[in-house]
């Protein structure tokens, strides 16, 4: 085993959830995306999702592997725009806001202030809290998930998809509650419905691991 793979394995089971959210702050602060940059992203974006090939379409984001076309920052939506798209499916299941035009301001809008590493590895927790505020939205960061509320029926959680290793990437979801049960959005396991948010949680990945939840005011 190499020292890349060592690392991988490493970070998950014995670095603090608070220090990898701490790091994705860092790398968002440090390293930001030039105005020019978002001024072009912005142009080349509203073209593709206003064309024939945008990736958009009605109702939840749940298809970020065909957002290739969609940059954000020095990436593209499709590699490590999940955040963004959880913030954006978190506005449509409060019925405020959608459309190409809000996922385009959204992507705007993280570029400056979020994007972790110019975007190249997606955006910080932390953002996600701070531009629902931003938008009028009460939410609170859990870190444990024996923590989760049991009442709470809107969350975004962020999670390893591998708890063993780094490798299988993080994801960010958005998970919604109705009649059926929890539903997670952009996951694989999006077909499937669960009794708790914390049982919706652990069923998004092979083995995943939950580093921080963002709970939405239940009152909303």
């Amino acid at each position: 085993m190499d020292i890349k793979q060592r690392i991988a394995q490493w970070i998950p089971t014995h670095v603090s959830p608070k220090l990898v959210v701490w790091v994705y702050g860092v790398l968002d602060r440090l390293i930001y995306i030039k105005r020019s940059v978002r001024k072009e992203n912005r142009s080349v974006n509203d073209l593709v999702l206003n064309s024939d090939s945008s990736p958009y379409k009605q109702g939840y984001i749940e298809n970020q592997s065909e957002w290739k076309d969609i940059r954000f920052g020095r990436s593209t939506m499709a590699f490590s725009g999940c955040e963004i798209m959880a913030v954006y499916n978190v506005l449509y299941a409060l019925d405020k806001g959608r459309g190409t035009k809000l996922i385009g301001e959204l992507i705007e809008e993280f570029e400056k202030s979020g994007a972790a590493l110019k975007g190249v590895i997606g955006s910080s927790p932390k953002a996600i809290r701070r531009h629902l505020l931003k938008r009028g939205i009460d939410c609170s960061i859990v870190w444990k998930e024996q923590d989760l509320d049991p009442d709470c029926k809107l969350a975004i959680a962020t999670v390893y998809n591998d708890k063993k290793s780094l490798y299988s990437q993080i994801h960010t979801i958005t998970f919604t509650k109705d009649e059926n049960g929890f539903r997670a959005h952009n996951a694989r396991s999006r077909q499937k419905y669960y009794p708790t948010l914390r049982e919706a949680i652990n069923g998004v990945g092979s083995d995943p691991k939950m580093i921080c939840a963002i709970q939405i005011d239940k009152s909303l």
